[in-house]
């Protein structure tokens, strides 16, 4: 869509822009083979494990729209006007919120990639909350943002940003600023269904494979004592957004790590039956088969004890958050995954 034709999108009513958008998602999906057949397959994939009624033709090309709205990411919100923002979200669950607030913690908001998974960052951003991001650096954002994220200093988000590049010290160091964050009543955004490998991973089941997943949220809960609060945010007709805080969560010390991630996961899980055209991101897993995604993916085998068998680590450092299979390089629904 490009930062030319965002900007004239954005003089129009949100509702009109968005479905502008989307029409363009399901028009590519009706002229470009490659893209129909990898979406139905990946659908169909989701349908069969989850045993749902989906017409798998009619959720892909509903998807191909979303999935093209989704890579906008929180432009179309974007500009001066806060009330126009404001005014697109529909709050599910604000008592959750004002509850997790007045214990004078901190939150740790516990994220994931369903649905458009950056817009709670816009919305704190227009509600004027002090909020940081515990992931790797979004790409594709609005302006606000951007600049938001510019911010330095002991409790500044640049440097909080987690890469695969950093060093294992910058990652330690990273969960330290996190504390102090939570310790100055911030909001920390984590994500729950993070694939990672390294000594500290997980393993969970999700969409029927088991990956490796970061259970970092846990462990910042466990030293902090904050609430976590889990938050969904799907994209809805016409531009609207329905942002969803669950019930507030207080992590003990000693609780399972992998029960608490598999919990986490089973959540969104749910979410992905309840609404595929929110659930893009997972169902292109299982289709690919990158080098960094198969560091991630655990071989199950068949052992008396029923236990899984861990394919080799090879010590990722950092949240993986962007893999991309050989094949799909070109394609239009990896160009810009986060």
């Amino acid at each position: 869509m490009g930062r030319i034709v965002v900007p004239v999108l954005r003089c129009l009513p949100i509702s009109k822009a968005t479905n502008f958008v989307e029409l363009i998602g399901r028009l590519e999906y009706d002229k470009i083979p490659e893209l129909r057949k990898e979406l139905q397959t990946a659908v169909s994939s989701a349908k069969t494990f989850l045993g749902t009624d989906w017409d798998v033709n009619a959720v892909a090309r509903s998807l191909s729209g979303r999935h093209t709205r989704w890579n906008l990411r929180d432009m179309l919100v974007d500009g001066p006007n806060v009330s126009r923002a404001l005014d697109t979200f529909e709050i599910v669950g604000q008592e959750y919120f004002d509850a997790a607030m007045d214990e004078g913690k901190g939150i740790i908001l516990l994220s994931n990639h369903y649905g458009a998974h950056v817009l709670p960052g816009h919305w704190m951003l227009r509600k004027g909350i002090d909020f940081r991001f515990l992931t790797e650096r979004p790409r594709h954002l609005s302006k606000s943002l951007l600049k938001y994220f510019e911010s330095t200093g002991p409790l500044g988000q640049k440097e909080l940003f987690i890469s695969r590049k950093k060093s294992g010290n910058d990652g330690v160091a990273s969960i330290f600023r996190s504390l102090r964050c939570l310790k100055a009543k911030h909001v920390v955004l984590v994500a729950s269904d993070v694939r990672w490998n390294d000594n500290q991973s997980v393993v969970g089941r999700f969409m029927g494979e088991l990956w490796k997943f970061t259970p970092i949220w846990a462990v910042l809960a466990q030293r902090s004592g904050a609430p976590v609060l889990p938050c969904y945010c799907s994209m809805m007709p016409n531009g609207r957004h329905k942002l969803e805080f669950g019930p507030v969560q207080h992590i003990q010390a000693g609780e399972s790590l992998q029960l608490l991630v598999q919990e986490a996961l089973d959540r969104v899980e749910a979410k992905v039956k309840q609404d595929p055209l929110n659930s893009n991101d997972y169902f292109l897993w299982n289709f690919d088969t990158s080098p960094a995604s198969l560091d991630v993916k655990v071989i199950e085998v068949d052992t008396p004890s029923s236990e899984v068998t861990l394919s080799p680590a090879h010590g990722l450092k950092a949240p993986h958050f962007g893999v991309t299979s050989e094949s799909a390089k070109t394609s239009r629904l990896h160009a810009t995954r986060d």
